[in-house]
């Protein structure tokens, strides 16, 4: 596989990841959820994405990159770093669709 088809398989594996946060929870999510959204191996997580820590960053950087406010609201909950780094009209935004 080449540099450049593995860095699409990552950012397929983010995307998944972003949704599969967005709907089963941020601090819930699982390799299974993410691996099933695309019809890939579980295994294929932690090979892209590494630990399930630095998955659950990577998701927290992209969710606010894509002003994704269900799973910013998630992370502003758990008190996430990157969340809590958003900018502070995104993170008013997010924490509006938690309290909804």
């Amino acid at each position: 596989m080449s540099k450049l088809e593995a860095r699409a398989r990552a950012a397929q594996i983010l995307a998944a990841a972003v949704e599969a946060a967005r709907d089963h929870g941020y601090t819930r999510l699982t390799r299974k959820q993410v691996a099933a959204r695309i019809g890939i191996s579980a295994s294929l997580v932690p090979h892209y994405m590494g630990t399930m820590a630095q998955l659950r960053r990577r998701i927290m950087r992209e969710a606010v990159r894509l002003e994704c406010l269900p799973v910013i609201a998630q992370g502003l909950a758990v008190r996430d770093p990157h969340a809590m780094a958003a900018p502070a009209e995104l993170r008013q935004r997010a924490a509006q669709h938690l309290a909804q």
